[in-house]
């Protein structure tokens, strides 16, 4: 269902039986608002109406933003692990894997493959890399930081999400987008620390962010940056 809030920017709203809370997201100048099914249409509009403002502060800073370029995959372009940037140094030889050497993502190309292919290819080798990289370090982090919060998770997962960082389930299944290990280590302990506190408070009470705070006590800062970064996190 679509309604207008303002004439240039429409809300989606989508009705699930899966949500107990309201969750929104703004992404591409358009507003989405997914509800639990049995919330009223009057609780909605005054949910809409008290929000308009934070959205349209959301909207502004979207729209500032200067577009992404996108990656390249030549030798000389940089791409971020961690926080760091790596220059990506390809070289002729039988295809392999991608190895951080001297301060540099070397991958070994064959000389003639067509534009597409081989950019596929590279795109691919990063990719792997990368995720291979991110299961190793959140693995360390969570178990890290389990010790500290005081609980024990079930399971570690990476996936591929669109629109998010992290999960956690209510049988202890804690999973993470691959692509935070693309940020600066300090932001991928506040998503480490932010899952592992779900596991404590399955919700986004005053309890859960205290939590949060006893272990990160400038989370507030981190989770913004992660707001306004997280759309360049890409390979």
């Amino acid at each position: 269902m679509t309604m207008a809030l303002e004439p240039d920017f429409p809300i989606t709203v989508i009705r699930t039986n899966r949500l107990k809370t309201v969750s929104i997201n703004i992404e591409g100048g358009m507003v989405q608002f997914t509800v639990p099914k049995k919330l009223s249409e009057k609780k909605l509009q005054d949910l809409i109406t008290s929000r308009t403002p934070w959205i349209q502060k959301k909207l502004r800073l979207q729209s500032d933003m200067a577009p992404l370029r996108p990656k390249e995959y030549v030798s000389g372009e940089a791409f971020t692990y961690l926080g760091r940037n790596y220059r990506l140094k390809l070289v002729q030889e039988a295809a392999g894997e991608v190895k951080l050497i001297a301060g540099h993502l070397v991958l070994g190309v064959k000389k003639n493959p067509s534009g597409e292919l081989r950019d596929s290819f590279i795109r691919t080798q990063l990719i792997d890399w990368f995720q291979k990289h991110a299961a190793q370090r959140l693995k360390e982090k969570t178990k890290r930081y389990s010790k500290i919060i005081g609980v024990k998770p079930n399971s570690v997962f990476l996936k591929n999400y669109k629109s998010r960082w992290g999960s956690c389930s209510t049988s202890g299944d804690i999973s993470f987008n691959w692509k935070i290990i693309i940020a600066p280590h300090h932001i991928v302990d506040y998503v480490v620390v932010h899952e592992l506190c779900h596991l404590k408070e399955h919700n986004h009470s005053s309890s859960f962010w205290k939590c949060v705070e006893q272990v990160i006590p400038d989370y507030q800062e981190r989770k913004n940056w992660l707001k306004m970064n997280g759309v360049g996190l890409l390979v």
